[in-house]
């Protein structure tokens, strides 16, 4: 099943510079959940320690109860979980059913210790995710 998976990873901006091996160790820790709409995935203030992907659906993203953004197919919400633990900053909500490719955050540390070059590769796409949501925060 985790070839499936691999194919999904491998059209995500995040993980776009993996190569096949590390992506097929991302997608072996990664495992498909659905989400019915209306599901809160992810809370404002809470802790975090996974990330999604949506491979069918979208989610909608708000911070202090404002709508932030929209994620489709492809899209990615929770990848500063998977890197920092740090609190989540916006809630991420099911506006459609979903089905997401879930990637829990206590494995990925576990690889990215195993193949640091995965979490180098990411690091440019968090960093720009960074600067777009201070930029957002200023509004």
């Amino acid at each position: 099943m985790a070839h499936a998976y691999h194919n999904h990873l491998i059209s995500v901006p995040l993980f776009a510079d993996l190569d096949e091996s590390e992506l097929d160790a991302v997608a072996a820790i990664t495992t498909e959940l659905n989400f019915s709409a209306g599901t809160a995935l992810m809370n404002e203030g809470a802790g975090a320690h996974e990330m999604v992907v949506v491979v069918d659906g979208t989610l909608e993203v708000t911070r202090a109860g404002e709508h932030i953004a929209d994620i489709g197919p492809g899209g990615f919400a929770g990848e500063m979980a998977v890197l920092t633990h740090a609190r989540r900053d916006a809630t991420v909500t099911a506006k459609s059913d979903v089905k997401a490719l879930h990637l829990d955050g206590r494995a990925f540390g576990d690889l990215i210790q195993q193949v640091p070059s995965v979490a180098a590769k990411m690091l440019p796409i968090v960093a720009a995710r960074v600067v777009e949501n201070s930029t957002n925060h200023q509004h």
